[in-house]
């Protein structure tokens, strides 16, 4: 009788599975094309802190000293070199000293497969060296002025941390073990969330930071009247 009510149970999580997958794949078809409708209209779609013109200076820059370029893209391939003969002595079961590490405050790599299992290892660790060389070479670029640099190096940076292997699914061991534990939940949950952002973004894509639902005025936003303590220019 046990048996039976356990398949029963995990027969109906299955159909409220499928019902939930159904409901949310309708509503994302209908999202995302108004989404892709308002990027086709120009909507956010602007470039006011000249983001483009900066990387267009930087490339020109990069062009005009090549072999520069050269040295920084050997640098990096000697650096892959090493971490494909560690990673592949750690495969054949030996110690082998990381080639990079993350710096002590990176709470990306903070799961123990990221040491533990060789190939999550060697993601981590093939990251690492990329994001390093990326930032390393946009930083040594001469003669841009120093807004463009600063423009620059932090979009890089950016773009770097957006291409972390702790960002997907695939290639994020702790990800995987809440996917396998919730059968799917998470994920579900997190597309869920991704639609609300898109549905209330007005074209813009504005990721929330924070539950807009979590502060109310009186209860956690202070009300009372406050007052300069300190004014300069």
């Amino acid at each position: 009788m046990a048996e039976h009510s356990n398949n029963q149970s995990k027969a109906s999580q299955s159909e409220a599975g499928i019902s939930d997958m159904a409901a949310i794949a309708a509503r994302s078809q209908r999202i995302v094309a108004e989404f892709l409708s308002r990027q086709q209209g120009g909507a956010g779609m602007a470039d006011p802190g000249n983001i483009g013109e900066a990387f267009f200076e930087m490339t020109r820059r990069m062009m005009a000293d090549p072999g520069k370029m050269m040295q920084a893209n050997m640098s990096l391939w000697k650096d892959h070199m090493a971490l494909w003969q560690s990673a592949s002595q750690r495969a054949m079961g030996k110690e082998s000293a990381p080639v990079i590490e993350p710096e002590s405050g990176d709470h990306r790599f903070k799961a123990d497969e990221w040491d533990e299992n060789f190939l999550f290892d060697y993601i981590k660790q093939s990251y690492l060296l990329t994001a390093r060389w990326m930032q390393t070479t946009v930083g040594d670029i001469d003669g841009l002025d120093d807004k463009t640099a600063r423009k620059v190096e932090f979009y890089t940076r950016q773009f770097a941390d957006s291409m972390a292997p702790s960002n997907f699914v695939a290639t994020n061991p702790e990800v995987l073990r809440a996917t396998i534990e919730s059968r799917g939940e998470n994920l579900v949950r997190g597309l869920s969330n991704l639609l609300d952002d898109m549905e209330n973004s007005d074209g813009q894509l504005r990721i929330r930071m924070t539950d807009p639902d979590a502060f109310s005025l009186g209860d956690n936003i202070a009300v009372t009247p406050g007052s300069v303590f300190y004014q300069n220019d």
